[in-house]
Protein backbone atom coordinates (compact mmCIF):
# COMPACT_ATOMS: atom_id res chain seq x y z
CA UNK A 1 0.00 0.00 0.00
CA UNK A 2 2.96 2.71 0.84
CA UNK A 3 4.22 1.69 -2.39
CA UNK A 4 0.73 2.90 -4.00
CA UNK A 5 1.09 6.12 -2.23
CA UNK A 6 4.60 7.15 -3.06
CA UNK A 7 3.62 6.67 -6.37
CA UNK A 8 0.88 8.81 -6.54
CA UNK A 9 -2.28 6.39 -6.83
CA UNK A 10 -3.67 7.41 -3.73
CA UNK A 11 -7.09 6.57 -5.43
CA UNK A 12 -6.38 2.98 -5.19
CA UNK A 13 -6.25 3.21 -1.01
CA UNK A 14 -9.22 2.62 0.52
CA UNK A 15 -10.68 5.06 3.18
CA UNK A 16 -9.77 2.67 5.67
CA UNK A 17 -6.71 2.59 4.75
CA UNK A 18 -4.75 -0.69 5.59
CA UNK A 19 -7.54 -2.46 7.44
CA UNK A 20 -9.63 -2.14 4.02
CA UNK A 21 -6.93 -2.69 1.29
CA UNK A 22 -6.86 -3.87 -1.30
CA UNK A 23 -10.55 -2.57 -1.97
CA UNK A 24 -10.89 -5.62 -3.79
CA UNK A 25 -13.21 -8.86 -3.28
CA UNK A 26 -12.72 -12.17 -4.83
CA UNK A 27 -15.07 -15.70 -4.26
CA UNK A 28 -16.50 -13.47 -1.12
CA UNK A 29 -13.00 -12.84 0.03
CA UNK A 30 -10.82 -9.18 0.21
CA UNK A 31 -8.19 -10.00 -2.80
CA UNK A 32 -5.33 -11.89 -1.51
CA UNK A 33 -2.39 -9.69 -3.44
CA UNK A 34 0.33 -11.68 -1.83
CA UNK A 35 -0.13 -14.47 -3.62
CA UNK A 36 -1.42 -13.57 -6.32
CA UNK A 37 2.05 -11.36 -6.66
CA UNK A 38 4.18 -14.54 -5.57
CA UNK A 39 2.75 -16.91 -8.08
CA UNK A 40 2.71 -14.67 -10.91
CA UNK A 41 6.21 -13.21 -10.58
CA UNK A 42 7.43 -17.31 -10.18
CA UNK A 43 6.00 -17.39 -13.06
CA UNK A 44 8.25 -15.23 -15.14
CA UNK A 45 6.20 -12.02 -14.60
CA UNK A 46 3.08 -10.06 -15.98
CA UNK A 47 4.40 -9.98 -19.74
CA UNK A 48 4.93 -13.77 -20.01
CA UNK A 49 0.93 -13.38 -21.24
CA UNK A 50 -0.77 -16.39 -21.94
CA UNK A 51 1.82 -18.39 -20.57
CA UNK A 52 -0.15 -17.95 -17.40
CA UNK A 53 -2.72 -20.33 -16.96
CA UNK A 54 -4.00 -17.66 -14.32
CA UNK A 55 -7.48 -19.45 -12.85
CA UNK A 56 -5.51 -23.34 -12.79
CA UNK A 57 -2.13 -22.00 -11.71
CA UNK A 58 -2.46 -18.79 -9.87
CA UNK A 59 -6.04 -18.58 -8.64
CA UNK A 60 -5.56 -22.21 -7.48
CA UNK A 61 -3.23 -21.03 -5.17
CA UNK A 62 -4.34 -18.11 -3.35
CA UNK A 63 -6.71 -17.76 -0.10
CA UNK A 64 -9.81 -16.67 -2.66
CA UNK A 65 -9.28 -20.04 -3.91
CA UNK A 66 -11.82 -22.75 -2.25
CA UNK A 67 -12.96 -26.49 -4.10
CA UNK A 68 -16.45 -25.37 -4.58
CA UNK A 69 -15.60 -22.01 -6.84
CA UNK A 70 -17.72 -21.74 -8.92
CA UNK A 71 -16.45 -17.91 -10.38
CA UNK A 72 -16.59 -17.67 -14.11
CA UNK A 73 -14.07 -15.23 -15.55
CA UNK A 74 -11.74 -15.58 -12.73
CA UNK A 75 -8.66 -15.28 -14.88
CA UNK A 76 -9.69 -12.04 -16.16
CA UNK A 77 -10.39 -10.88 -12.86
CA UNK A 78 -7.44 -11.39 -11.79
CA UNK A 79 -5.46 -10.40 -14.59
CA UNK A 80 -7.09 -6.59 -14.35
CA UNK A 81 -6.56 -6.73 -10.53
CA UNK A 82 -2.65 -7.70 -11.08
CA UNK A 83 -2.52 -4.45 -13.82
CA UNK A 84 -4.19 -2.05 -11.37
CA UNK A 85 -2.28 -3.08 -8.29
CA UNK A 86 0.57 -4.74 -8.77
CA UNK A 87 2.13 -4.63 -12.22
CA UNK A 88 3.76 -1.30 -11.63
CA UNK A 89 5.03 -2.88 -8.48
CA UNK A 90 6.82 -5.89 -10.26
CA UNK A 91 8.06 -3.56 -12.88
CA UNK A 92 9.79 -1.21 -10.08
CA UNK A 93 11.28 -4.75 -8.55
CA UNK A 94 13.92 -7.75 -9.24
CA UNK A 95 11.44 -10.11 -8.14
CA UNK A 96 10.70 -11.80 -11.42
CA UNK A 97 12.02 -15.27 -11.48
CA UNK A 98 14.58 -15.71 -14.37
CA UNK A 99 13.89 -18.79 -15.42
CA UNK A 100 14.51 -20.37 -18.56
CA UNK A 101 12.82 -23.51 -20.33
CA UNK A 102 15.11 -26.78 -19.19
CA UNK A 103 14.79 -27.94 -23.20
CA UNK A 104 15.56 -24.52 -25.23
CA UNK A 105 17.17 -22.46 -22.51
CA UNK A 106 15.04 -19.49 -23.76
CA UNK A 107 13.02 -17.44 -21.04
CA UNK A 108 10.64 -16.26 -23.94
CA UNK A 109 7.09 -15.91 -23.46
CA UNK A 110 5.17 -19.36 -23.90
CA UNK A 111 2.91 -21.86 -22.28
CA UNK A 112 5.06 -23.13 -19.49
CA UNK A 113 4.51 -26.08 -17.59
CA UNK A 114 6.49 -27.05 -14.27
CA UNK A 115 8.12 -30.32 -13.67
CA UNK A 116 6.64 -32.33 -10.80
CA UNK A 117 10.14 -33.84 -9.86
CA UNK A 118 12.72 -31.21 -10.32
CA UNK A 119 10.65 -28.10 -9.89
CA UNK A 120 12.22 -27.25 -13.20
CA UNK A 121 10.35 -25.15 -16.14
CA UNK A 122 9.72 -25.74 -19.78
CA UNK A 123 7.85 -24.62 -22.60
CA UNK A 124 5.42 -26.96 -23.59
CA UNK A 125 5.88 -26.65 -27.04
CA UNK A 126 9.42 -27.35 -26.61
CA UNK A 127 8.57 -30.97 -25.36
CA UNK A 128 8.31 -32.84 -28.25
CA UNK A 129 7.70 -36.20 -27.40
CA UNK A 130 5.00 -38.70 -27.73
CA UNK A 131 2.09 -39.05 -25.90
CA UNK A 132 1.73 -35.91 -24.15
CA UNK A 133 -1.67 -34.34 -23.33
CA UNK A 134 -2.91 -30.91 -24.39
CA UNK A 135 -0.91 -28.05 -22.22
CA UNK A 136 -4.83 -26.96 -20.95
CA UNK A 137 -4.63 -30.77 -19.40
CA UNK A 138 -1.77 -29.80 -17.12
CA UNK A 139 -2.55 -26.33 -16.62
CA UNK A 140 -6.09 -27.38 -14.77
CA UNK A 141 -6.14 -26.82 -10.96
CA UNK A 142 -6.43 -30.58 -10.53
CA UNK A 143 -4.50 -31.97 -14.09
CA UNK A 144 -2.27 -33.91 -15.04
CA UNK A 145 1.15 -33.33 -13.66
CA UNK A 146 4.10 -32.44 -16.00
CA UNK A 147 7.31 -34.50 -15.99
CA UNK A 148 9.88 -33.32 -17.66
CA UNK A 149 12.17 -35.53 -20.56
CA UNK A 150 15.18 -35.77 -17.97
CA UNK A 151 13.38 -37.10 -14.87
CA UNK A 152 11.03 -39.30 -17.35
CA UNK A 153 14.55 -40.53 -18.17
CA UNK A 154 16.11 -41.02 -14.73
CA UNK A 155 12.52 -42.83 -13.48
CA UNK A 156 12.57 -45.31 -16.45
CA UNK A 157 16.09 -45.99 -15.63
CA UNK A 158 15.08 -46.26 -12.23
CA UNK A 159 12.36 -49.19 -13.07
CA UNK A 160 14.73 -51.21 -15.23
CA UNK A 161 16.91 -51.23 -12.61
CA UNK A 162 14.48 -52.28 -10.59
CA UNK A 163 12.96 -55.52 -12.72
CA UNK A 164 16.69 -56.55 -13.29
CA UNK A 165 17.35 -57.58 -9.73
CA UNK A 166 13.91 -59.25 -9.64
CA UNK A 167 12.23 -56.29 -7.72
Amino acid sequence: MQFLIFRGHTRLVPQGGLAEFPDAILNAKRLDLFNLYREVVSRGGFNVGNGINWKGQVFSKMRNHTLTNRMTGVGNTLKRHYETYLLEYELAHDDVDGECCLLCHSSAAGDWVNCGVCDEWAHFGCDRRQGLGAFKDYAKTDGLEYVCPHCSISSFKKKAAKTMNGY
